[in-house]
């Protein structure tokens, strides 16, 4: 028993040296990113160098890179940017190229098992992500960081990069074995989004409001992706799927087998890009529509688009295979087709709250006996809330308990934790937070009567909430599936919060 203990203390105590070792490394990095004393600069990167030297873990090829990347910039006084021509293309290429570089992405995604390919896409992503969110900080942009292109392009880039995301999942979801390298893509990138989007520490000042029309047509053209693909012997999947990306991000186009009948671009995550993807939803949104039985062809298309946004909050752990880890977490998805219904009929019938509670039932029960207990008395009180049964309160009131269930965050949560990765889920008093965050996002979308008071009026900043949610789960540590169903997963459920209900093309979601 006591040799049991020591091992465990034994281990318990590397990994806090490890978790100390890699943040001294990374607050090393940033001091060298801060400093502008040259002499300094080059002693600090000296001793960095030393201090990571002889390492083999795979996070540190990344610092590695960045500390070749500083010296290079301290003697030459530019960063190492390389463009194959002097077209806007090809800089803002090589600035990207430059980010995955100088950003120490390399050996962040890289874990057992996985095609090589995709490891390097997921790098390629955090970069994209982290590139272009880079116009949002104020002071200390280099030239090779912020290219011509400006502002919008910058935009249009971290687009580019969570397309890719998902693009990735649906190239390599299909094999169990790329699995945990997905899982890990999604950490990075997500952290990246999260605190480009959210977080005023490295946001700096901001405008009070989100992204705009202008990143339509940013991304670069296939040829140049082509070409530049070449110059860095990229994987011939990883071009294609690149390219699909771009043309999709600069086409703005809503897959042709997914019509809304409105102007609205919210096939952006989940679309004709992502086509073993979009089957998988399509047959589930078949089985809600059957379940529901007297939908109207208007309400149908709408459910299917609104599935789309909703399932694509789940791609850290949802790779379209209809496994059981799969139907877990397609549990929630019934929240969009009450969305749907709600806006065309004053609620539900008990008749289908029972279809849907057996159609949820029979997606969890491989699951031990009381989580799943657990799973249906949150999905019956998401059931009777949001599809306003008849005899329950609206729960669609500001910012109380019911409104979180009503947003199904609390089913969202439970659906991630119980498919492939468990860990924690939102701590309680963050869950306000939560609750404010998604009601800063979707209140230009609340009907009044309906969904909100007559007169209400929501007077929080989506950035400022998000703020305060971002550092307090970054704190708690929760799952990182639970992230991304939280932060990012409401920033991707309202378009990335591009646009709003007043731009050209309505870029406003319900």
């Amino acid at each position: 028993m006591t040799r049991t203990y020591g091992y465990i203390w034994a281990d318990w105590l590397y990994g806090r040296q490890k978790d100390a070792f890699m943040v001294g490394v990374y607050d090393d990095c940033r001091t060298i990113d801060q400093c502008a004393v040259e002499p300094e600069k080059a002693a600090r990167i000296i001793r960095l160098r030393n201090k990571v030297d002889g390492s083999a873990r795979p996070w540190v090829e990344g610092i590695v890179d960045f500390l070749e990347f500083e010296s290079h910039r301290l003697a030459h006084g530019r960063a190492p940017v390389a463009p194959l021509a002097d077209a806007d293309d090809f800089t803002a290429l090589a600035a990207l190229d430059a980010a995955y570089r100088h950003g120490a992405f390399r050996g962040l995604c890289r874990t057992p098992g996985g095609a090589e390919w995709v490891e390097t896409l997921g790098e390629y992503c955090a970069a994209m992500v982290h590139q272009g969110f880079k116009w949002l900080r104020p002071d200390g942009v280099d030239e090779w960081e912020l290219p011509v292109l400006g502002e919008a392009w910058c935009k249009g880039t971290a687009m580019w990069g969570l397309v890719s995301l998902a693009m990735a999942v649906d190239a390599c979801g299909e094999d169990a074995n790329n699995d945990e390298v997905l899982y890990r893509i999604h950490t990075v990138v997500g952290a990246h989004h999260m605190a480009g989007a959210t977080w005023t520490g490295y946001r700096g000042r901001h405008p009070h409001r989100w992204w705009d029309r202008t990143v339509r047509g940013k991304a670069p053209s296939e040829e140049s992706i082509r070409q530049f693909a070449t110059w860095r012997r990229w994987p011939e999947e990883l071009t294609d799927l690149l390219v699909r990306s771009a043309r999709h991000v600069n086409t703005w186009v809503n897959p042709p087998d997914h019509p809304t009948g409105l102007a609205r671009t919210r096939a952006l995550v989940i679309g004709a890009h992502t086509p073993r993807l979009s089957a998988r939803l399509d047959r589930l949104a078949d089985e809600l529509v059957e379940l529901t039985g007297d939908m109207t062809a208007p309400e149908i298309t709408e459910a299917r688009v609104r599935c789309g946004s909703w399932i694509s909050n789940f791609t850290s752990v949802w790779r379209g295979r209809a496994d059981p880890s799969d139907r877990v977490a397609e549990v929630s998805v019934f929240g969009a087709l009450l969305g749907v219904l709600r806006e065309s009929r004053p609620g539900i019938t008990a008749d289908l709250a029972d279809r849907i509670e057996q159609w949820s039932r029979a997606r969890t029960d491989h699951l031990p006996p009381e989580q799943q207990r657990m799973f249906m008395a949150e999905a019956r009180a998401t059931l009777e809330i949001r599809g306003r049964l008849p005899g329950h309160e609206l729960g669609s009131r500001g910012e109380g308990p019911t409104r979180y269930t009503d947003g199904v965050w609390g089913l969202a949560t439970l659906s991630v934790l119980h498919s492939r990765h468990g860990g924690q889920e939102v701590p309680p008093d963050m869950q306000a937070l939560a609750i404010r965050l998604f009601n800063a996002l979707t209140d230009h979308r609340r009907l009044p009567g309906i969904d909100v008071e007559q007169g209400h009026v929501n007077p929080h900043c989506a950035v400022c909430v998000g703020d305060q949610l971002f550092r307090g789960l970054v704190d708690n540590r929760p799952s990182p599936g639970v992230l991304q169903a939280t932060i990012w997963g409401a920033l991707l459920y309202c378009n990335l919060a591009l646009g709003s209900a007043g731009d050209d093309d309505n870029l406003g979601t319900r």
